[in-house]
């Protein structure tokens, strides 16, 4: 006997007996639930460096769009946030700031501040972009109580034209050096 076309069968299936993970995605079930995630215990360590950056890639999730991509690791940490100040300052110094260009367009002494509490391990590059720092210093002050070059309260001065100095702050986060 043949079965009419237009009968339809659903057939519950239930999910593998085995299933396993492999590198990084790891398998749960619990109470009769399966979870697939990834496993963070898989991972190697922490590096301080990548061992080889131009075949290297990081996962990012852009939250605009919902996509995932590969983006290779040189590419996700050349770019670093530049800003060339050309007010009259003082300028308070932004987490998310790497290079301060200090190149006023009045000349005066120009004062940065930094809040190394707020910075995690990123460090900050103070250039003098005009060249003219002889002339008119420019000051870095850290946030009240906080330490910079292993002193407490401590104002760094480049007094030297075209001068620099990158403060990279300390592991508990209370200055730089």
């Amino acid at each position: 006997m043949t079965v009419p076309a237009n009968v339809r069968v659903n057939i519950g299936s239930p999910f593998p007996a085995t299933v396993k993970g492999s590198g990084v995605i790891g398998v749960l079930k619990q109470n009769g639930i399966w979870t697939i995630s990834l496993n963070f215990g898989a991972l190697l360590p922490a590096a301080t460096t990548i061992v080889d950056p131009a075949n290297s890639y990081i996962l990012v999730w852009n939250a605009l769009t919902g996509l995932f991509s590969l983006v290779q690791a040189t590419a996700a940490f050349a770019s670093k946030s530049v800003k060339t100040l050309t007010d009259a300052g003082p300028y308070a110094a932004l987490p998310t700031d790497d290079v301060l260009i200090i190149a006023p367009a009045v000349a005066a002494p120009y004062t940065v501040t930094v809040d190394w509490s707020s910075r995690g391990t990123r460090p900050l590059t103070v250039v003098d972009g005009k060249p003219m720092a002889d002339v008119n210093n420019i000051s870095i002050t850290p946030a009240a109580g906080q330490t910079q070059m292993g002193t407490v309260n401590y104002t760094y001065i480049i007094d030297g034209r075209g001068g620099s100095i990158t403060l990279t702050p300390l592991p508990g986060l209370t200055g730089a050096y």
